[in-house]
């Protein structure tokens, strides 16, 4: 059920407080997220990383964002939104600065993991936010902005990225985004209120059995090319079978999933997975195409990079606009269609001179900056407000889990043909074959994305 009525008016005082807390929390997190992919190569070479050790910096801090993302929905609701929204920024303004003094990569990697849990708290905690501090007739285009700026951050990381190991190194990236979330800490403390909802309670047991369960997928899918992968990779599908069969009989589930009955939300959620599937894995690509076959410096890959994000920022106020007048679907459908024909054409990377390659990326931040406002506003409003914390938490996982099985199915993909060794000239053959292949799987997701959303539409409605 929908809880949005029209959303034309003006923001107030309040609201705009709110939308700022919201937009920066979303893209700092997003942003966290995605920074280190320019600065894998330095990383590498000061900690001695192989491929799969450099991979596994953004794989663990992503399994603890997808583990936790769900578990964690009822407790923030349950015990206070902004309670939970402020220890969720000082815990992650920790973890950056393990980051930041890490001498070892397990001290690293370990850092990783606390920032993807404090990340979890967060993003679920702003959608939550937004729907109960701004005034009903604002929520949509909040929504709308909010959503964008997880793309923007996320797009953007690298370029900004790329300065600052260029002319510092990697350390003090970690350093700015703490000291970014003072000032966020700060703004939390001008909101006054708190919201909660106790009407749902917390199952503990479930939270922890969902929490190994995906982890064992995440182990499971990144060893796969190893005696055990295939074995933890069955055992998550078995458990995870077992588990919803519990949950469908419980009455105190860790998530509501008569939610799924909705073949709406479910679309919703796909395409949400879908997208940032490819937006994290095609920048993931892009940056190592520019950085090790190109030969471009971090700086240089950087500011190329901007293509999307820049374009991002100017086509998303007028998707919301569209959002307005337009059905969600139609549009996120569009959007889906016009980032194949830019999947397809990264399929034949290293056939693009760089002109044509940035025009892929620009037309890449057209299709993202009209998908993402109206499918977030799209999936979070279709349901009811006291199944708001459920759905901010599957929309995060959905999001999160895209990007984690993306980076998962590269690193299996580039152990296969590379094998585990360290980046250098005499890698570059396979990480080219292994972008024409991640790729392919991109554009197939794609189409089948853009295909439901149009088929949600014409079929339901």
């Amino acid at each position: 059920m929908r809880f949005l009525s029209g959303h034309n008016s003006k923001f107030s005082s309040k609201d705009l407080l709110v939308l700022v807390i919201a937009a920066l929390i979303q893209f700092i997190t997003s942003f966290i997220g995605s920074m280190i992919q320019v600065a894998i190569p330095l990383m590498s070479s000061d900690l001695n990383l192989t491929i799969e050790l450099a991979n596994w910096i953004s794989i663990s801090y992503m399994i603890a964002l997808i583990a936790v993302s769900i578990p964690l929905s009822r407790v923030i609701s349950k015990y206070g939104v902004k309670r939970f929204t402020i220890i969720g920024v000082i815990v992650l303004s920790i973890g950056l600065i393990m980051s930041a003094i890490a001498s070892d990569v397990y001290f690293l990697l370990f850092s990783r993991v606390i920032q993807g849990i404090s990340v979890a708290v967060l993003l679920i905690s702003i959608y939550m936010f937004v729907v109960n501090q701004i005034s009903e007739d604002n929520v949509g285009s909040a929504l709308g902005i909010v959503g964008s700026m997880g793309y923007i951050g996320m797009t953007s990381a690298p370029t900004i990225s790329g300065f600052v190991v260029y002319y510092l190194s990697w350390r003090p990236l970690f350093v700015v985004m703490a000291v970014a979330l003072v000032i966020e800490l700060i703004l939390l403390f001008k909101i006054d209120g708190e919201w909660k909802n106790d009407s749902k309670p917390i199952n503990v047991r479930g939270s922890v059995f969902y929490i190994l369960i995906m982890i064992l997928f995440v182990l499971g899918l990144t060893n796969i090319t190893r005696p055990f992968g295939v074995p933890l990779l069955i055992l998550s599908f078995i458990s995870f079978f077992i588990f919803v069969k519990v949950e469908i009989h419980n009455s105190n589930t860790i998530f509501d999933l008569n939610l799924f009955r909705d073949f709406r939300y479910v679309v919703g959620n796909y395409a949400a997975f879908i997208a940032y599937f490819i937006t994290f894995i095609s920048t993931y690509i892009l940056n190592f195409h520019l950085q090790y076959v190109l030969g471009f410096d971090s700086r240089i890959a950087g500011i190329i990079l901007l293509s999307t994000p820049l374009i991002m920022v100017l086509v998303s106020p007028y998707s919301g606009k569209l959002s307005d007048k337009y059905d969600d679907r139609v549009l996120a459908g569009i959007a889906m269609s016009i980032l194949l024909v830019v999947m397809f054409s990264l399929c034949f990377i290293e056939l693009l001179p760089l002109y044509l390659l940035i025009a892929v990326m620009i037309v890449q931040g057209i299709g993202h900056g009209l998908f993402s406002p109206p499918n977030n506003k799209y999936v979070l409003t279709l349901v009811d407000k006291d199944d708001l914390g459920d759905a901010s938490s599957m929309l995060t996982s959905s999001k999160e889990i895209g990007k984690t099985i993306s980076l998962s199915t590269y690193n299996v993909i580039c152990l296969v043909i590379i094998g585990n060794q360290a980046i250098g000239s005499d890698t570059i053959p396979g990480l080219i074959s292994s972008s024409h292949l991640i790729m392919a799987i991109s554009a197939v997701l794609t189409l089948s994305a853009a295909i439901l959303l149009f088929y949600s539409k014409f079929r339901y409605d």
